[in-house]
Protein backbone atom coordinates (compact mmCIF):
# COMPACT_ATOMS: atom_id res chain seq x y z
CA UNK A 1 0.00 0.00 0.00
CA UNK A 2 1.55 3.48 -1.17
CA UNK A 3 1.65 6.51 1.69
CA UNK A 4 -0.72 9.03 0.63
CA UNK A 5 1.35 12.58 0.63
CA UNK A 6 -1.78 14.53 0.77
CA UNK A 7 -5.35 14.78 0.60
CA UNK A 8 -7.37 17.81 -0.51
CA UNK A 9 -11.17 18.02 -1.24
CA UNK A 10 -11.30 19.86 -4.77
CA UNK A 11 -13.45 20.40 -8.05
CA UNK A 12 -12.07 19.04 -11.20
CA UNK A 13 -12.56 21.04 -13.77
CA UNK A 14 -12.78 18.72 -17.35
CA UNK A 15 -11.35 19.92 -20.73
CA UNK A 16 -14.54 19.14 -22.09
CA UNK A 17 -17.11 21.03 -19.71
CA UNK A 18 -18.82 20.32 -16.29
CA UNK A 19 -17.35 20.33 -13.35
CA UNK A 20 -16.84 17.11 -10.38
CA UNK A 21 -16.77 18.10 -6.94
CA UNK A 22 -14.48 15.16 -4.84
CA UNK A 23 -11.74 14.16 -3.24
CA UNK A 24 -7.96 14.34 -4.58
CA UNK A 25 -5.18 12.22 -3.47
CA UNK A 26 -1.28 11.93 -3.78
CA UNK A 27 1.05 8.68 -3.27
CA UNK A 28 4.03 8.05 -4.41
CA UNK A 29 2.47 6.47 -7.77
CA UNK A 30 -0.18 8.54 -8.68
CA UNK A 31 -2.62 11.47 -8.55
CA UNK A 32 -5.92 10.39 -7.64
CA UNK A 33 -9.53 12.16 -8.10
CA UNK A 34 -12.77 10.16 -7.03
CA UNK A 35 -15.90 12.71 -7.24
CA UNK A 36 -18.51 13.32 -4.43
CA UNK A 37 -21.61 14.43 -6.95
CA UNK A 38 -21.20 16.27 -10.40
CA UNK A 39 -21.69 19.95 -9.67
CA UNK A 40 -22.17 21.43 -12.83
CA UNK A 41 -25.18 22.33 -14.90
CA UNK A 42 -23.78 21.48 -18.47
CA UNK A 43 -21.29 18.47 -18.62
CA UNK A 44 -20.70 16.55 -21.96
CA UNK A 45 -20.95 12.86 -20.52
CA UNK A 46 -19.34 11.05 -23.27
CA UNK A 47 -16.31 12.86 -23.58
CA UNK A 48 -15.60 12.31 -19.86
CA UNK A 49 -16.21 8.48 -19.51
CA UNK A 50 -13.65 7.27 -22.22
CA UNK A 51 -13.47 3.67 -23.12
CA UNK A 52 -11.35 1.18 -23.66
CA UNK A 53 -10.90 2.15 -27.58
CA UNK A 54 -9.87 5.74 -26.43
CA UNK A 55 -7.10 3.86 -24.07
CA UNK A 56 -5.90 2.77 -27.35
CA UNK A 57 -6.75 6.00 -29.12
CA UNK A 58 -4.54 8.04 -26.48
CA UNK A 59 -1.47 6.14 -27.05
CA UNK A 60 -2.19 3.53 -24.05
CA UNK A 61 -1.70 5.53 -21.23
CA UNK A 62 -2.88 3.92 -17.98
CA UNK A 63 -4.53 6.75 -17.47
CA UNK A 64 -7.29 9.04 -17.25
CA UNK A 65 -11.18 9.09 -16.50
CA UNK A 66 -13.37 6.23 -16.38
CA UNK A 67 -16.72 5.98 -14.66
CA UNK A 68 -18.58 3.30 -12.82
CA UNK A 69 -21.53 4.91 -13.06
CA UNK A 70 -21.75 5.56 -9.05
CA UNK A 71 -18.34 8.23 -9.09
CA UNK A 72 -16.25 9.69 -11.25
CA UNK A 73 -12.46 8.82 -11.14
CA UNK A 74 -9.20 10.59 -12.84
CA UNK A 75 -5.96 8.35 -12.45
CA UNK A 76 -2.76 9.99 -13.48
CA UNK A 77 0.42 8.38 -13.09
CA UNK A 78 3.40 10.28 -11.82
CA UNK A 79 5.46 9.19 -14.36
CA UNK A 80 3.28 10.36 -17.16
CA UNK A 81 3.13 13.88 -15.56
CA UNK A 82 5.11 16.49 -17.06
CA UNK A 83 4.13 19.80 -15.08
CA UNK A 84 2.27 21.04 -11.84
CA UNK A 85 1.56 24.89 -11.49
CA UNK A 86 -0.81 27.20 -9.58
CA UNK A 87 -3.00 29.08 -11.83
CA UNK A 88 -5.53 31.94 -10.64
CA UNK A 89 -9.15 32.43 -12.27
CA UNK A 90 -10.80 35.68 -10.81
CA UNK A 91 -10.72 34.57 -6.91
CA UNK A 92 -10.61 30.59 -7.84
CA UNK A 93 -7.32 29.53 -7.43
CA UNK A 94 -6.08 26.23 -9.30
CA UNK A 95 -3.89 23.56 -9.47
CA UNK A 96 -2.83 22.79 -13.36
CA UNK A 97 -1.43 19.30 -14.08
CA UNK A 98 -0.10 18.83 -17.51
CA UNK A 99 0.54 15.29 -18.60
CA UNK A 100 3.40 14.24 -21.19
CA UNK A 101 1.31 14.20 -23.74
CA UNK A 102 0.38 17.63 -23.42
CA UNK A 103 -3.39 17.17 -21.70
CA UNK A 104 -4.16 19.23 -19.08
CA UNK A 105 -6.44 18.30 -16.01
CA UNK A 106 -7.65 20.93 -14.12
CA UNK A 107 -8.34 20.68 -10.05
CA UNK A 108 -10.03 23.94 -8.91
CA UNK A 109 -9.39 24.29 -4.71
CA UNK A 110 -11.86 27.43 -4.55
CA UNK A 111 -10.43 30.91 -2.66
CA UNK A 112 -8.08 28.29 -0.78
CA UNK A 113 -4.73 28.15 -1.42
CA UNK A 114 -3.25 25.67 -3.77
CA UNK A 115 0.68 26.03 -2.89
CA UNK A 116 1.16 23.07 -0.50
CA UNK A 117 -1.14 20.88 -3.34
CA UNK A 118 1.13 22.18 -6.14
CA UNK A 119 4.12 21.23 -3.68
CA UNK A 120 3.46 17.92 -2.91
CA UNK A 121 2.87 16.98 -7.37
CA UNK A 122 6.06 18.59 -7.57
CA UNK A 123 7.77 16.88 -4.98
CA UNK A 124 6.29 13.78 -6.90
CA UNK A 125 7.22 13.99 -10.35
CA UNK A 126 10.73 15.89 -10.16
CA UNK A 127 12.17 12.70 -8.18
Amino acid sequence: MANELGKWSVNYLPGEGGRYTGTLGLDEGALKFTSLYESSNKTIVKAIFMDVGSFAAAGGHTVYRYSDDDELHVELPVTEIATVHAAKKGLLKQAVVTMRDGEEFVFDHGMLNVKKMVEAIDSVITT
